[in-house]
């Protein structure tokens, strides 16, 4: 097709990483590879410029100034951890570089086409240079939900859960799970622990997963006063978290998908990108980078196989670049190098197994001391008619508990699998 072999690399980005992250992409050795850049970047209409071919660019200043700016909710969570906003390093108005996604009014417009959009959208009040944020949950929301249904990566607050127990006996799954989660929450001393078990035996599909890699680092940081490290891999495994339960939105990736792969056959078809042959027998070929979000990609692929696109060998099908590192003390987990790029393989030394059996007993004596407290509290406060008072013991013994529910699910267990979030980055073919 178009008289041209075509390549076209898929770059899995995030939007937090370190300097040297996003500066590759600056670079000339990136830039040299790829006959156009494609990329994704939600920005207001009026910082755009069309091409005569009908290509969108972001417009550069005249002064060489940048032209974007991260939203300050965006540049205060990378200060955080220490980390840098792509929009603040990353220089999207490159002379060969073509904007391949929505702008704001567009996602706007199309929001409200699919009635999913308020009658009011407080995103418009943003300076025009601001990029949509990536935390857009309602404080407490989390939490509450919790509270309700499981918190897992595949179960985000606007899908439904599906759940089986005991073969349903004669009720159906979903409210026989809910009724004992309600009784284990207040019945049992450390019930975010009883709430997880039922939850992994009754979700469906049934979890593959186990202990997250990320837990015995993040407690060595913590042992060891590194808490910016333990909150680097705590806020990693967020991000490993969103692109594993995000994937399947229909607006936000799908349908941008969609339209960044119109962008691609346009610029395919495009006589102003078709290089000169520089020999006769030597087939001609355009190379063009797409630069767009980790939680796209899978969906992405898949367009691309699709359109005729053949994946390459397993051998040269991925390359890796490090977003940001942490370094972490070696107190009881000794690192080994796995022959995948991909991932790291751990042996628990016999010190972090000693630290389990003094954090587990510790943890369960306080949770049982927390749940005898209560219970001797609220009684009292019935006793003596103060039923606000018990009502309110209750409901900080619960906000207790089901926060660290909510940070268990989330950065100690892994509920997919560690090998998940390789695969569902590019899709299950590898």
């Amino acid at each position: 097709k178009y008289g041209m072999k075509q390549v076209i690399e898929l770059h899995a980005q995030l939007h937090f990483g370190s300097h040297d992250y996003f500066e590759y992409y600056n670079s000339n050795d990136f830039n040299a590879k790829y006959d156009r850049v494609l990329y994704e970047l939600l920005v207001d209409e009026s910082l755009m410029d069309t091409t005569w071919s009908g290509d969108r660019i972001l417009r550069p200043r005249s002064d060489g100034s940048p032209v974007l700016m991260a939203s300050l909710q965006d540049q205060t969570t990378a200060q955080q951890y220490g980390l840098t906003c792509q929009v603040d390093v990353q220089n999207f108005s490159q002379p060969h570089w073509i904007h391949a996604d929505y702008t704001r009014q567009e996602l706007l417009q199309q929001t409200i086409q699919s009635n999913s959009a308020s009658d009011s959208d407080s995103s418009l009040s943003q300076p025009r240079w601001a990029v949509a944020s990536t935390i857009t949950n309602l404080p407490g929301a989390e939490a509450l939900t919790a509270l309700l249904r499981p918190a897992t990566p595949s179960t985000p607050l606007s899908s439904p859960v599906s759940r089986r127990l005991f073969s349903n006996l004669f009720w159906d799954g979903n409210s026989l799970a809910t009724v004992l989660r309600g009784l284990l929450w207040l019945s049992l001393p450390s019930p975010e622990l009883s709430v997880m078990v039922l939850d992994w035996s009754s979700i469906l599909p049934r979890p593959t997963g186990g202990v997250s890699a990320i837990a015995l680092p993040v407690l060595e940081c913590l042992l060891t006063g590194n808490i910016q490290q333990a909150r680097q891999l705590v806020f990693g495994q967020m991000v490993v978290n969103s692109e594993r339960s995000g994937g399947n939105d229909q607006l936000l990736v799908k349908q941008r998908n969609e339209n960044a792969l119109t962008v691609v056959e346009h610029v395919l078809e495009s006589q102003l990108y078709k290089k000169p042959a520089q020999q006769e027998e030597e087939e001609e070929e355009v190379r063009i980078a797409l630069l767009y979000g980790g939680m796209h990609c899978a969906d992405m692929t898949k367009r691309l196989q699709s359109m005729g696109f053949q994946r390459r060998s397993a051998t040269n099908a991925y390359a890796w670049r490090t977003a940001w590192s942490v370094r972490v003390p070696n107190f009881g987990i000794q690192g080994t190098e796995s022959s995948s790029s991909s991932s790291s393989s751990f042996a628990v030394a016999p010190e972090a197994i000693a630290v389990g059996l003094v954090v587990l007993p510790l943890y369960l004596a306080i949770g049982g001391a927390d749940w005898i407290a209560t219970l001797r509290d609220t009684a009292q406060s019935v006793e003596t008619g103060n039923y606000f008072d018990a009502a309110l013991e209750v409901v900080l013994y619960l906000a207790r508990h089901v926060l660290l529910y909510v940070g268990l699910a989330k950065f100690v267990v892994d509920w997919d699998g560690a090998t998940t979030t390789s695969n569902n980055l590019f899709g299950n073919n590898r």
